[in-house]
């Protein structure tokens, strides 16, 4: 055909499925694209407009009734994760957290943090003991997260996370088997050279927030780095000095929201899930305004 029938075509089969849309919204997410298929010709155009309706129509039932189970299917389906929530071996997989301090002058203090672990419990990770995060989270200070997955792509989706709840502390020996030993490698490192400093320690604090340690000799780190990951392999450090050095935490929320689109979405579904107060059980997700 002329390319200009073709074109004309199109349009006329996007006119049909979009009054169908504009006539009845709620009797629209129950016509299935099989019944639709009959009705319209089989065109290039018609199938796109078919396949946006389905993906429409799926989105628009709430995604589970648990959004840490929710999370973890779609990093285990990005293969993020294993069937148990674990990170997997090499996978970069992280999270955003945000405490804010105790002076009200200050700003949030913010941190992006290793998954280590995602279950229907909560979402695990570590931290280096000692730092003023560490302390915070420790105590149990109301703290918020951003968790972004996914790919904003045609015909994939992203899904953009944010909660508020608290952490609590775990034992390392839970997850120590499946932590990266360059995260463990790392942080025992930094322990160590706050122990060489000893009491000389606060001179490599920053002079603006006197929170962040400098780094005086980046070759000493670099040796230290390899000879810690050497003993490490050989199983010569403690697990006191393990315990010293690593914190456990588990992020257990009280309020999760979602985000999910992407580029062939009309509309971003929005979902928020809220624990009941008298326990950690969860209330059935609820649909929310896109903005």
């Amino acid at each position: 055909q002329p390319q200009d029938n073709k074109k004309t075509n199109s349009n006329s089969y996007a006119t049909a499925v979009t009054n169908i849309l504009h006539t009845d919204k709620a009797t629209m997410f129950r016509i299935s694209t099989i019944t639709l298929s009959k009705q319209l010709p089989r065109h290039v155009g018609a199938n796109k407009i078919l396949q946006s309706m389905t993906v429409r129509t799926m989105a628009s039932k709430s995604p589970g009734s648990n959004p840490l189970e929710v999370i973890k299917k779609g990093c285990l389906q990005r293969n993020l994760c294993d069937e148990h929530g674990y990170r997997r071996p090499g996978i970069h997989w992280t999270f955003s957290i945000a405490v804010s301090p105790d002076d009200p002058t200050q700003p949030p203090n913010l941190r992006t943090v290793g998954v280590q672990r995602v279950s229907e419990d909560g979402i695990d990770f570590i931290m280096k003991k000692g730092c003023g995060t560490c302390d915070f989270l420790a105590s149990g200070k109301a703290l918020s997260i951003l968790h972004l997955q996914g790919r904003y792509m045609p015909g994939e989706t992203v899904e953009q996370w944010r909660g508020e709840g608290v952490c609590e502390t775990r034992p390392l020996n839970e997850i120590i088997d499946h932590l990266p030993t360059y995260s463990l490698v790392a942080m025992l490192s930094s322990k160590s050279i706050e122990h060489e400093k000893g009491a000389l320690v606060e001179e490599l604090k920053d002079k603006v927030s006197g929170k962040r340690l400098a780094m005086e000799n980046k070759s000493h780190m670099t040796e230290l780095i390899q000879s810690t990951r050497l003993a490490l392999e050989n199983g010569e450090i403690s697990d006191e000095t393990l315990d010293e050095s690593i914190q456990v935490f588990r992020f257990r929320p009280s309020r999760l929201e979602c985000m999910i689109g992407g580029p062939d979405s009309v509309l971003w579904n929005r979902w928020e899930w809220q624990t009941n107060e008298k326990s950690d059980e969860w209330h059935p997700a609820k649909a929310l305004l896109p903005h």
